[in-house]
């Protein structure tokens, strides 16, 4: 084979490799919910790095679930606080979440794992239209890999699209 074939071909390859291992895992719904159940959680607080950080949320991981919820993020990208009541965990999410000067209000949802059970929640910031061009800056998925919940968080385009016409 060719050796310009060959590194032409290389990049494309690895990408494709890269995108399948992405992949995996059986991905899980998440519904509304009012509050949370009684028990034990851990609070991962994602974000709130510097003022606007679009990558702010809170995940509250039930004790008793058999899948614990993991980001897929760097370490440094959140905080983790093990043992909290329902009540004290709920509590320091809706705090953390406040973190911008254009929070407008929060909403929570239930993820559940592959049999309809609670795994833990997402108490995600949603923002006043006019500073940022939507109110949910953020498209988070939840995947079961290796009997944890990984979540993958990607923030939307905050900028306006040259392309689109108004």
């Amino acid at each position: 084979m060719d050796k310009r074939v060959l590194l032409l071909a290389m990049p494309l390859l690895l990408s494709a490799l890269l995108l399948g291992s992405c992949a995996g895992g059986q991905a899980l719904k998440t519904r509304d919910a009012a509050t949370i159940m009684e028990g034990d959680y851990t609070l991962i607080l994602h974000g709130c790095n510097y003022g606007n950080d679009p990558e702010t949320v809170a995940f509250l991981s039930r004790e008793a679930s058999p899948y614990p919820l993991q980001p897929y993020s760097p370490p440094f990208q959140y905080r983790v606080h093990s043992g909290l009541s329902a009540r004290t965990a709920l509590a320091q999410a809706r705090e953390f979440i406040v973190c911008s000067a254009h929070y407008s209000h929060a909403r929570l949802q239930a993820i559940s794992d592959p049999a309809g059970a609670i795994s833990g929640y997402e108490l995600r910031p949603l923002y006043h239209l006019g500073f940022f061009r939507h109110s949910d800056l953020l498209d988070i998925s939840y995947r079961l890999e290796n009997e944890r919940v990984m979540i993958y968080l990607t923030p939307i385009a905050l900028e306006d699209d040259p392309n689109e016409q108004e």
